[in-house]
């Protein structure tokens, strides 16, 4: 006779995962290395980290918010998205499959509450949130022109990028946050 027996799910929360461990090596996207260097500098780069935009933060304000980006309500998954984003220090970065383990989301849907980001810089860093292999990623919804305005704030920050966009590997494990709420 055979007993049946249960088992638990694997925990891979960005806290549990080994993808996360700071001493995880990332391997490099060719498709990224391509966009990076496929990407139009844009004449002006905006590297701008201290403009503070009003924050609602209670559920009436958040409700009658509307986003100056979209013209549309902002919704409670962005809101939710805008709250673990906002938890990432000045000179680190966190990837958009750290936050979307941490929320059981997905990684897409993560990277498109934060390209209609309305409240950046700050209080929402979302130019702070890279790739799991540590590169740069698109900006405000763009892949190739304002990722050199993302780079400049981070460099701005205190991060450093290889010619290819990718996180210098000596501050990839120093710099990670993954250290949600």
């Amino acid at each position: 006779m055979k007993v049946a027996t249960q088992t638990s799910p694997a925990v891979t929360t960005a806290s549990h995962s080994a993808h996360f461990s700071p001493l995880a090596r990332k391997p490099r996207s060719a498709a990224h290395i391509r966009l990076f260097e496929n990407a139009v500098k844009p004449d002006t780069i905006d590297d701008d980290i201290d403009t503070v935009i009003d924050y609602p933060e209670t559920p009436a304000g958040r409700k009658a918010y509307m986003s100056s980006k979209t013209g549309r309500p902002v919704t409670e998954f962005q809101y939710r998205v805008y709250d673990l984003c906002k938890q990432v220090p000045r000179g680190h970065f966190t990837t958009y499959k750290a936050m979307a383990d941490h929320m059981g989301s997905g990684s897409r849907a993560v990277g498109n509450a934060l390209a209609k980001n309305p409240f950046c810089p700050l209080p929402i860093p979302c130019h702070r949130v890279l790739t799991s292999d540590y590169y740069i990623g698109g900006f405000s919804g763009d892949k190739k022109s304002k990722i050199f305005w993302k780079k400049a704030k981070l460099e701005k920050e205190g991060l450093r990028f290889d010619d290819s966009g990718f996180v210098d590997a000596g501050m990839q494990g120093a710099r990670f946050f993954n250290s949600f709420k």
